[in-house]
């Protein structure tokens, strides 16, 4: 490993910029997870702007110690400027966690331990001299959910996922601390994913034991759960919270505030406003299945602010369009203090950052299709020559080799010879999301509406909830 000053001559977790490749290093939590995925879609709609590279390098079942092999494929062919390692989740050999507490077993979990700071402390030493220009992020481990009350476990699911592995939580926490200190040591930035994901649980699971940020096997995050951790990254990376934040004085037909955007051609006229807004951003679009969380992690005012405040409106009820379509009503007391559309699913600009969204799962559907393949050289290096595709379909034939990772083998002889047109198609269709997120100027309009039939002539009832906002400003109409 590069000592420790050098190391922190790399810099913080500041926010990735322009023209960086970001490698995501780890097991299957990366391999076909969604985190990154969630981050690229931030990246594209904070920062249309920026060409920021995310490549997933994670295989299922790794290890910190079996992924030294990787590093010359799986890390230096990118050349990156940052390397995100995420690993524990089988280096914690969860088989030693049960209701037996022998001393072999004791043993087993103490060597897991002990191998996964050494194996780390390998992988990242390697890594360092394979790509000499990447700075590093440590991830923690995640969550193992001992204490779930799984809804279903399919009875095609293997062995080890039908088994509660109790105590393996724990153990991931301390690895969880040990790769923290080992970021202060190193001088690189280290982000907790473990803590706000089981902290989510024990406040979640007391109302509703069912509830999991995992599948039934207790160790994969679904949506919500990936959502969580790419959340807490952004955070800590300190990204912009703000897609626009314009303000406008509708009696003055004057700009009162304008940030990450240009106003132009406000007009005031039958006791509305009209005017244009070319934002520099995107709302960033959420996973329909994490949206139940965004409150409990304060994603609108930490992540996604595309606020429009209109003052000096007269009291009543106002209808809001975008470029002709209608987006919600509010009161002038709502307006005036500013209302969040980032999450307003009927706005236009919405519709195109979910074309982004929907753009980046394609590609990373297809990414993970080719860690599959990688998967089948991963598991078979050594054993055959992989690099020999026909030799190795024919080793796999004559052998009747039936092993867990022998259903990855066809995909990958008909893949690898084609390695390198694959990753360039997928980078070409990757390039294309940037035009997708190339923001247009939108033309806002605000219209009185016929006075609320409950209304008191002497009070708006401003003071109230509105049918789509809420006193702090925020709505989130359509949540998605």
């Amino acid at each position: 490993m590069k000592p420790a000053a050098e190391q922190s001559a790399r810099g913080g977790a500041e926010p990735f910029r322009d023209g960086d490749t970001v490698v995501f290093f780890g097991d299957s939590l990366t391999h076909g997870g969604r985190f990154h995925k969630y981050m690229a879609d931030f990246y594209r709609t904070r920062y249309p702007g920026r060409r920021v590279r995310f490549v997933n390098s994670g295989i299922g079942g790794d290890t910190a110690g079996g992924a030294l092999k990787r590093i010359p494929e799986d890390v230096a062919e990118y050349d990156p400027t940052w390397v995100v390692f995420h690993f524990g989740m089988n280096d914690v050999a969860r088989w030693t966690y049960c209701d037996a507490s022998s001393p072999a077993l004791l043993r087993g979990r103490a060597a897991a331990y002990d191998n996964f700071c050494r194996n780390f402390d390998s992988l990242v030493t390697e890594v360092a001299k394979a790509a000499p220009r990447a700075k590093f992020i440590y991830l923690t481990p995640t969550i193992y959910d001992d204490t779930a009350i799984p809804a279903h476990i399919p009875e095609e699911a293997p062995d080890w996922a039908k088994v509660n592995q109790k105590g393996c939580s724990v153990a991931l926490s301390i690895m969880a601390g040990h790769v923290l200190l080992m970021a202060e040591r190193d001088g690189v930035p280290g982000i907790d994913l473990h803590s706000p994901m089981q902290n989510c649980l024990m406040k979640r699971r007391p109302a509703d034991p069912r509830f999991m940020l995992t599948r039934f096997d207790r160790v994969h995050p679904e949506a919500p759960g990936h959502a969580i951790m790419a959340w807490t990254f952004l955070k800590a990376q300190g990204v912009d919270p703000v897609v626009s934040d314009v303000a406008v004085d509708a009696s003055a037909s004057r700009v009162a505030k304008c940030v990450n955007a240009e106003v132009s051609d406000v007009v005031a006229a039958g006791g509305g406003v009209a005017f244009t807004v070319l934002a520099k951003s995107l709302p960033f679009p959420v996973a329909e299945e994490a949206a139940g969380l965004v409150d409990e992690f304060d994603v609108a005012g930490e992540l996604n602010r595309e606020i429009v405040a209109v003052a000096n409106l007269a009291p009543g009820h106002y209808a809001m369009a975008v470029d002709g379509r209608p987006v919600g009503e509010w009161t002038s007391k709502e307006l005036a203090a500013g209302v969040n559309l980032a999450f307003n699913a009927k706005t236009p600009q919405y519709a195109q950052a979910r074309e982004v969204f929907d753009a980046n799962e394609r590609n990373a559907c297809v990414e993970k299709t080719l860690r599959d393949h990688h998967r089948a050289r991963w598991a078979y290096s050594g054993k055959v020559d992989v690099d020999d595709v026909a030799a190795f379909a024919k080793w796999a034939k004559e052998t009747g080799e039936s092993g867990p990772f022998a259903k990855f083998i066809p995909g990958y002889v008909g893949y690898w010879p084609h390695y390198r047109e694959t990753r360039a198609a997928l980078l070409r269709e990757q390039e294309k999301v940037y035009a997708l997120a190339v923001t247009k100027p939108r033309r806002y309009e605000i219209t009185p509406l016929p006075p609320h039939p409950a209304a008191d002539a002497n009070a708006m009832n401003l003071d109230r909830y509105s049918e789509y906002g809420d006193k702090t400003g925020r709505c989130f109409i359509g949540i998605r």
